[in-house]
């Protein structure tokens, strides 16, 4: 299959897009800089764009079998009402224009758009089912609108897929880039009574998560 990715040169992304060329799928990857060293894969098309704001980029959607929609600002980061706005504009434009960019007719199209178990906001023990209600802090409210945003795609016949992962755990990045540098200086340790806890995927387990759900064309 031809897939198209957003967010691909990051650290998810990257990891997915080298399992499906794995996997013989065709892979294109937006991003700003097609020209970087740095976010290069082998077999890979780079398509210069950014998801955010409408473009040349977006005639490129249609021809693609799979849309993975990885893009959006990082959470890890001071939420101050400006980074607020880039954290939630970054991730509603992008799923906007991808929406915007589909055929009217996108029964072909299978349309992947990330979201967060922070949907479900802070419940402590509770545990939780897909059909659980959202919650009602920042971070759900962004989820919630994301998710619904996503939603769109199914009124152009597209097949959608959202996805709501936790932290995501691998190496060479992530969660565990920022953490483990504390640790080699002695700094990490438990905080408080050391009995948090947060939900977390592995990267390996996202990522087949992402071709099982390819596979199956029955789920939706």
């Amino acid at each position: 299959m031809k897939v198209f990715i957003t967010g691909g040169t990051g650290f998810v992304g990257t990891f997915l897009a080298g399992r499906l060329i794995k996997g013989g799928h065709d892979v294109s990857i937006l991003t700003p800089n097609p020209d970087s060293s740095e976010t290069r894969l082998p077999k890979v098309s780079y398509i210069a764009g950014n998801p955010t704001i409408k473009g040349l980029w977006q005639e490129s959607v249609g021809k693609h079998d799979v849309i993975i929609n990885l893009a959006g600002a990082s959470i890890f980061s001071r939420w101050t009402p400006a980074q607020k706005k880039i954290l939630r504009d970054s991730r509603m434009d992008t799923t906007r224009n991808l929406v915007e960019a589909l055929p009217e007719d996108a029964s072909g199209i299978t349309f992947f758009s990330t979201s967060a178990v922070g949907y479900y906001g802070f419940h402590e023990d509770e545990e939780l089912i897909e059909s659980s209600a959202a919650g009602d802090d920042f971070l759900a409210r962004l989820a919630f609108d994301w998710e619904q945003e996503a939603l769109r795609a199914a009124d152009k016949k597209a097949r959608v897929l959202i996805t709501r992962f936790g932290i995501v755990l691998g190496k060479n990045g992530g969660a565990l880039g920022q953490m483990i540098p504390l640790f080699k200086y002695f700094l990490g340790g438990p905080l408080g009574s050391g009995r948090q806890w947060f939900s977390w995927v592995h990267m390996e387990d996202l990522a087949e998560a992402f071709i099982f759900l390819l596979a199956r064309k029955e789920i939706s």
